[in-house]
């Protein structure tokens, strides 16, 4: 019972893979101090020139232009797309103002395919060597691909993936948005953690290049379905892709960053998880296990995530039945089977191991987050976290059947959005034909860490297969 409960905090995976995640470190600074003062000769190295971003957006009306804004920081304005997949609102001609080359589709195919269409209208891989897609409320650092870029030049490295830092402005919400945002900036730190230790050259089982800012070599998109149908979210299969097609490698490291916005209610933060895992779920139906690394990497994560979250929702199901059934006794109702089934969980189960082998150890978790930000606020949110942690258990075990069961559609809609501010540009028209439907389209003529390594360091899909979603997949945590 000590080691379970243990084990539902810190598990085995994260445990394992920060152990590699260090061994990496280790490699890597000791590398950087052997190559010191050595040159290295490149040929045509790869530069902004050589990197489309493309942004698909569903009514982004709030957040469109400072996603622009930032990309444009980077690269040439002629080298930004925005693809408004059946916007009804003002994104395309906010995203023409900005600079940016827009074509619209109506009606609407959903991200992945939004992202299909616009690679091949905008002809990205005969015109680009780097393909940047950027979620419409993500604003990337200003050293992005001065960071990235040499990454994809190195052999075998056809993607790179975005370490995320959730958009901290506690000004602009209330206290269950901040209580959220606090949350998700504990869940990056310690899930990207894994993912570097995932991601050494020597390893290479990541099972998620997120969607919010991940970069991809154009000449194998043509390898790679991007738009299969019955998915939710798009970036858990083309990852999958890559493993599945041998393609290449995966990079990380979390000096390459950008900002994204979670959500800042309960009803959309769960829509966001509930999406994640059933986008995960359907991923892996479509995909299955082949014999390689990846596969036993990523069957070693769903047995965990498994057992996990079983466990946390037996537990709070045997914590409120002994609450309840001691209330029942206090007014002389218990008895019979209720009193024999209290008495055999108060015999199982200690509070007080509940608490310093549960509790602490997840609060422990906060606490290292807090002390790398450098942000005391995470302490006094952090003794709620297991609730959200409890609700993430919950939308993986409930999105589980409905992956096998029904299809989704693709079709998005987007959460609340907080505003951020817009600026000016130039404007210009092209369409995009073989639609259904008209299709309009214009053109325009903590402080983190740095990209040495990781700070010190969890698992977290959408409405029901069939239903609407939400368009920003985010930086999935799965």
């Amino acid at each position: 019972m000590d080691v379970a409960l243990l084990l539902l905090v810190l598990g085995v995976n994260l445990t394992f893979w920060t152990l590699v995640g260090g061994v990496r470190l280790a490699n890597e600074r000791w590398a950087r101090r052997r190559r010191a003062g050595a040159s290295r000769e490149t040929s045509a190295p790869l530069g902004p020139d050589d990197v489309a971003v493309l942004i698909p957006a569903h009514n982004e009306e709030p957040v469109i232009a400072a996603s622009i804004a930032s990309a444009l920081r980077l690269v040439p304005s002629q080298n930004v797309h925005v693809v408004a997949d059946g916007c009804t609102d003002d994104t395309a001609r906010i995203a023409r103002d900005a600079g940016a080359q827009v074509v619209e589709l109506d009606p609407g195919r959903g991200k992945a395919g939004g992202i299909e269409a616009a690679v091949r209208h905008f002809d990205i891989p005969g015109r680009f060597e780097v393909l940047l897609i950027v979620d419409a409320d993500t604003e990337l650092d200003e050293h992005y691909l001065e960071r990235g870029l040499p990454m994809l030049d190195e052999p075998d490295v056809v993607a790179l993936a975005g370490y995320a830092k959730a958009s901290w402005r506690p000004a602009e919400l209330d206290p269950m948005g901040r209580f959220l945002v606090a949350y998700r900036t504990r869940l990056y730190a310690v899930m990207q953690w894994l993912k570097y230790g995932q991601t050494w050259r020597w390893t290479n089982v990541t099972s998620i290049v997120p969607g919010f800012a991940s970069m991809y070599r154009t000449h194998m998109l043509s390898r790679m379905d991007l738009n299969p149908p019955g998915l939710v979210i798009e970036d858990f299969n083309m990852t999958f892709e890559i493993h599945r097609k041998r393609l290449g490698k995966i990079a990380f490291r979390p000096g390459v960053n950008a900002t994204t916005q979670d959500p800042d209610n309960l009803a959309d933060y769960y829509r966001q998880v509930r999406r994640w895992f059933l986008g995960f779920w359907q991923t892996l139906r479509r995909h299955g296990f082949w014999a390689s690394g990846f596969s036993l990497a990523l069957l070693l994560f769903i047995v965990e995530v498994m057992v996990a979250s079983i466990g946390l929702v037996v537990l709070a199901l045997a914590l409120v039945f002994l609450g309840l059934s001691a209330a029942a006794a206090a007014l002389g109702v218990s008895g019979g089977w209720i009193l024999d089934l209290q008495m055999s969980l108060s015999s199982s189960l200690d509070l007080w191991i509940v608490l310093f082998l549960l509790v602490l150890p997840d609060y422990l978790l906060t606490c290292l987050t807090a002390a790398a930000f450098r942000r005391p606020s995470l302490l006094w949110y952090g003794v709620g976290f297991l609730g959200l942690r409890l609700l993430d258990a919950i939308a993986a075990l409930l999105t589980l059947p409905q992956a096998w069961s029904s299809r989704s559609t693709g079709r998005w809609v987007s959460p609340a959005r907080r505003v951020v501010g817009l600026v000016p540009g130039t404007s210009g028209a092209a369409v995009l034909p073989g639609s259904p439907g008209a299709e309009h389209g214009s053109t325009a003529a903590p402080p983190g860490p740095d990209s040495g390594g990781p700070p010190p360091g969890e698992t977290s899909g959408g409405p029901s297969p069939g239903e609407t979603r939400h368009d920003d997949d985010g930086p999935s945590a799965t």
